[in-house]
């Protein structure tokens, strides 16, 4: 599933996979998707708290899916949208071939993108995505294979084991840990440093509290009030 070759008089607003007139079909697939680390990340792991859940809830950053592969975990509309390609089903099929026209490797490296974003070992995780199911009719919701990709192990949450989509990871890990919580669902959420995320709660408590204590004082400041002059009538 893919948008293949540029059309003259067509807008699709996908990105095209190239395609020479000397190619085969073949032949521009699996020179368009080769191993790409062209970028460094800030750090080689990954990290169990990259996931898609705590993209959206943490960074904002919305998520789209596409029937494209060739957009998977690209980023656009100001880093604020990611494409994903969630048709697990079509991957796998994709693997049962002898002569696959897909190489071999990058199927399979896609599908542990979906693992990585998608761990099915994440009980909150599997919680989020079944409410994005539910939310976008089971059924016909495109993403209703992403349960079934499994998890990865920690040691596999290493950029190095991702080569065919090495340098989208790191962008989109990048964008991720440069994000700030704008709203107090995202706070709530943002567990990344667990010193800030404690100060800025506490910080939320203390505040709460004074305010009650401060309405409760007037209240009571007025009260007194009130019988103090009901006394001297």
């Amino acid at each position: 599933m893919a948008e293949i070759g540029r059309h003259k008089y067509g807008i699709s607003g996908w990105n095209p996979l190239p395609w020479g007139p000397q190619q085969t079909l073949r032949q521009a697939v699996q020179c368009h998707f080769r191993p790409q680390k062209s970028l460094l990340p800030d750090h080689q792991r990954l990290g169990s708290i990259f996931t898609a859940r705590n993209i959206v809830n943490i960074s904002g950053i919305k998520i789209k899916w596409t029937e494209n592969i060739v957009d998977h975990l690209l980023l656009a509309d100001g880093d604020q949208t990611v494409f994903i390609f969630p048709y697990v089903g079509f991957l796998k099929h994709n693997q049962s071939f002898l002569n696959p026209i897909y190489p071999v490797d990058f199927v399979e490296e896609t599908l542990r993108t979906l693992s990585l974003l998608f761990p099915s070992n994440d009980t909150k995780s599997r919680i989020w995505l079944k409410g994005i199911l539910k939310s976008n009719n089971e059924q016909q919701c495109p993403g209703k294979g992403l349960s079934t990709c499994g998890s990865l192990r920690s040691h596999e949450c290493r950029f190095e084991n991702f080569p065919y989509w090495h340098d989208r990871l790191v962008i989109l890990k990048q964008a991720f840990d440069d994000s700030s919580p704008r709203t107090l669902n995202q706070w709530w959420n943002d567990r990344r440093n667990s010193v800030q995320w404690y100060t800025f709660w506490v910080a939320i408590m203390v505040f709460i509290m004074t305010v009650v204590f401060g309405v409760v004082q007037s209240v009571e400041g007025a009260l007194q009030t009130y019988f103090s002059w009901r006394a001297l009538q």
